[in-house]
């Protein structure tokens, strides 16, 4: 029988209305990020932002030595020193985000590997949300985001090219984890920002287990509804706990697993059912929750191009 965790129960806050202290947006000054800031600005319209640093990370040195020669780090000293890149920053992203609730903005330039200063930045101001754009399978500033969600200690959204503006439908999986309940609980504080609460659809891809070498006198079909009623007494207990006066804007919805990809379900129902934002917690209950990154965050990472997701940490 499925049941809670024992420490899930445990009495937690309504949560209030989502907000972000500190956050730190990768921009990489290309044609790519107009869709990037064209969300965040739609998403930052919705949920507020204290402080929101951009940064733009230049190649190191001596890569450029090799291609340019000896002379290449004091062309990159003087492109710094100039604030020629903080000014095109500005120029951009501030024509774009004329609508965002965000209080203060500022931009930053460093020199290195994308992510690895993507990581530092964050850590140097105690970031509590790190933000990248996805172009296609590969992210357009060369940071691949199963690679930032793998090693960022804050939550990240990813957010793939063909966005769309919208969040009337969020996506949560469920598998009754401590990783699922911050997500799901995440999905409600975001709901508390919008002027029209969004549909909040809890999924939980199961397994059927093979009984054929077991004399248990039932029928797969038979074995199949136990699972599912379980499963659901598992989503009355979990939202009766969780969520009591949020049940209007909740659906739970049950996907059986034939062929072993919770991912891939997860991202053909998203898909199938119009959903505009998925929420999941890095790691799952299962074998995987031993990784940095559950295999089912892998895969609705990787093969991701129009949904945003945020990877509660």
């Amino acid at each position: 029988m499925t049941t809670l965790n024992p420490s899930m129960k445990e009495h937690l806050a309504v949560p209030s209305p989502l907000h972000f202290q500190q956050a730190v947006a990768a921009i990489a000054l290309g044609e790519a990020d107009a869709d990037f800031l064209h969300y965040l600005q739609f998403f930052t319209s919705q949920v507020p932002v204290k402080n929101m640093n951009f940064l733009h990370v230049l190649p190191e040195f001596n890569l450029l030595r090799a291609f340019f020669g000896s002379g290449s780090e004091s062309m990159i000293s003087n492109f710094e020193l100039n604030d020629e890149v903080v000014r095109e920053m500005e120029t951009k992203i501030k024509a774009t985000l004329n609508n965002a609730n965000i209080e203060q903005i500022r931009f930053g330039v460093r020199e290195g590997n994308p992510l690895e200063e993507l990581l530092k930045e964050a850590a140097d101001n105690q970031a509590d949300l790190v933000l990248i754009g996805q172009k296609s399978s590969r992210s357009q500033h060369g940071i691949l985001a199963r690679n930032l969600a793998r090693k960022v200690t804050c939550h990240a959204l990813v957010v793939p090219e063909a966005a769309k503006d919208r969040l009337d439908k969020i996506m949560v999986p469920i598998d009754f984890s401590p990783n699922a309940l911050k997500a799901f609980l995440m999905a409600l504080a975001l709901n508390k920002c919008l002027a029209k609460p969004a549909q909040i659809i809890c999924v939980n891809v199961y397994e059927t287990p093979s009984m054929a070498a077991y004399r248990i006198g039932k029928t797969p079909e038979e074995i199949k509804a136990i699972i599912e009623e379980d499963r659901h007494a598992a989503f009355r207990d979990f939202l009766r706990t969780y969520a009591p006066e949020e049940t209007d804007h909740i659906q739970t919805v049950l996907i059986e697993n034939v062929v072993g990809d919770i991912g891939m379900y997860l991202l053909d129902y998203a898909y199938d059912k119009g959903v505009d934002f998925i929420i999941t917690g890095a790691k799952g209950h299962s074998k995987v929750e031993l990784l940095l990154l559950g295999s089912v965050t892998e895969r609705l990472l990787a093969d991701n191009d129009a949904i945003p997701t945020l990877i509660v940490k």
